[in-house]
């Protein structure tokens, strides 16, 4: 069984982005999970089905997220935190996995007919739960690898990240109900030695089952094949109507550095500077916007006006907006209403310094950015002197768009998620929906020093295009920073842990109704609602027959 758990882990850390392979592997991720569900289907009782689902949790966040370990002084909190985590996690699911497989106390030929579906169900469900809330998390989803194939991926725009899950989830299963139903048949006929009679009814019992499981096998490739053949007729179908043109600016600076701040905003003045003269040696038109990252303006902007005004000292901070000339979207801590507290914001800077608009990042990474009760004094000194977390952020209020003015005159609506807000379908969403013609992430990956930590990011990321049909810009201080159309191709790359900038053509896609769009999460929720039914129904089932039992009695 340990061998089962340990391969699952090994082949899922595969499957998504990691160092050997920065964009995952699909073909792993449609075989990760059968060891592990077969350690389900094979546990003697639900403690046990438990026990492996934890040990699962706890490898297979370790391997995948191991660059977790580079997250400052306190990264034995941030690792060890999700490792726990997702040992309590899959401790409670693979409990979950055990009852439905199990409810009837075996493989019996009415359930095989289900238990495939059963487990995608709840797989896609637990993904879904994981993804959600104060401690949502995003990452690792079993849909990511089979998103590689942009044919299946466009069906996100009906069903959000969830129905390529969904359909990973239930070929894994389908194989592995494949190889429980032959592994059973074969134990009964080594144990109780069939006499020659009894051979023809196994074997006529044995031909059924298989013809059940294989209908799953079908019915999976079947899936694959309509989210492909979906795909193939919508691409071609997605065109842009205009672009405007940004640069891009990645510093790859060290910003937990203490004291390192103007150093750090003159590298980034720097590189725009360079990337600026050199378009018009080439005589290439000014660009739209410059992007920076998130924080970039690490002391805050709308509150220290004169620090800006002679820092950097090689050129002031003001200076160089006047001398830009281009509106600058960067990130800066920002003055919350209440006066006292800060939101890690994204702001437009205009060449004279004013601020058209701020967003306050709403999905806050919890026990970093947000600490329940931090008023209260213990807590406060639990994370300053044990942890090393010496402040926290407070979650901004609303979706609105800012305003981006253009160089022929216009303006553009610019959601601007923060960090790992682009993983979350719901941010993106009500952005679009409040009018949004671009999304423009901007975030702060440095810290990981690992490409697989940018690269699951950039997973994680890709599908909002595709759910929304609008152009994503990611705007990174180390990577990955590039450009990801509304079809999900990522038609613009900078490398990785470099100091550069590129100028980038960025397409804009006419205001476009998805199913995504429109109704959020739904499958999402649907599945959650799906797997406690399998738990319900039954019980109430067995409960009224038994009632019904001592009535006739």
């Amino acid at each position: 069984m340990f061998v089962l758990v340990l391969f699952s882990s090994v082949l899922l850390s595969l499957a998504l982005p990691n160092e050997l392979f920065p964009r995952g592997l699909t073909l792993p991720g449609l075989v990760a999970l059968v060891p592990v569900f077969l350690v389900v289907f094979r546990a003697r009782s639900r403690r046990q089905a438990s026990r492996y689902g934890a040990l699962f949790g706890a490898i297979s966040t370790a391997i995948a997220n191991y660059w977790l370990a580079f997250f400052g002084e306190f990264s034995i909190w941030t690792i060890g935190g999700a490792v726990v985590g997702y040992t309590g996690y899959n401790y409670i699911l693979f409990g979950f996995l055990y009852h439905i497989s199990h409810r009837d106390g075996g493989i019996r030929q009415k359930q095989n007919a289900l238990r495939p579906l059963y487990v995608a169900i709840v797989w896609t469900g637990y993904e879904y739960l994981k993804s959600v809330g104060f401690l949502g998390y995003p990452w690792g989803l079993i849909g990511y690898p089979l998103a590689i194939n942009l044919h299946i991926a466009q069906i996100a725009e009906i069903t959000g990240v969830w129905g390529v899950s969904f359909l990973a989830a239930y070929v894994n299963a389908a194989v592995a109900e494949r190889i429980a139903v032959r592994d059973l048949y074969t134990a009964i006929r080594q144990h109780r030695k069939p006499e020659p009679r009894q051979v023809t009814a196994l074997n006529a019992l044995q031909s059924s089952v298989f013809s059940v499981v294989g209908r799953h096998g079908v019915a999976a490739l079947l899936l694959l094949a309509v989210a492909g053949g979906f795909g193939a007729v919508r691409l071609p179908t997605i065109t842009p109507t205009d672009t405007v043109e940004m640069l891009l600016v990645q510093q790859n600076v060290d910003s937990w550095v203490t004291g390192g701040f103007p150093d750090a905003l003159d590298r980034a003045q720097r590189i725009t500077v360079s990337a600026i003269l050199d378009d018009r040696e080439a005589q290439r038109p000014p660009v739209d916007a410059v992007v920076w990252s998130e924080t970039s303006l690490r002391v805050p902007y709308d509150r220290n006006v004169e620090f800006y005004r002679s820092q950097p000292a090689a050129l002031p901070f003001i200076s160089f907006l006047r001398a830009l000339n281009i509106p600058l979207v960067t990130g800066t801590p920002q003055r919350a209403a209440n006066g006292r507290d800060y939101h890690n914001s994204a702001v437009v800077i205009r060449p004279d310094g004013t601020i058209t608009g701020a967003y306050g990042k709403q999905q806050l990474v919890p026990f970093a950015e947000s600490i329940p009760f931090w008023n209260v004094s213990a807590v406060q000194d639990l994370f300053r002197n044990v942890i090393g977390l010496s402040g926290t952020w407070v979650p901004g209020s609303g979706s609105v768009p800012l305003e981006l003015p253009l160089r022929d005159g216009g303006t553009l609506a610019v959601g601007t998620p923060i960090c790992f807000e682009d993983g979350f379908g719901w941010v993106p969403r009500e952005m679009v929906n409040n009018g949004a013609d671009l999304l423009v992430n901007l975030t702060n990956n440095s810290w990981s020093r690992q490409d697989s930590a940018q690269t699951q990011h950039y997973a994680a990321a890709q599908l909002r295009t595709i759910e929304l049909r609008t152009t994503l810009v990611r705007g990174t201080n180390s990577g990955l920073s590039g450009v990801v159309d509304a079809r999900g191709v990522l038609i613009a790359e900078m490398p990785m842990f470099e100091s550069t900038a590129r100028r980038v053509t960025v397409p804009l896609y006419p205001d476009t109704w998805t199913l995504y769009r429109a109704w959020g999460d739904w499958l999402g929720v649907a599945m959650v609602a799906g797997a406690l039914l399998l738990v319900i129904v039954p019980a109430v089932s067995t409960r009224w027959n038994r009632r019904q039992g001592r009535r006739r009695l």
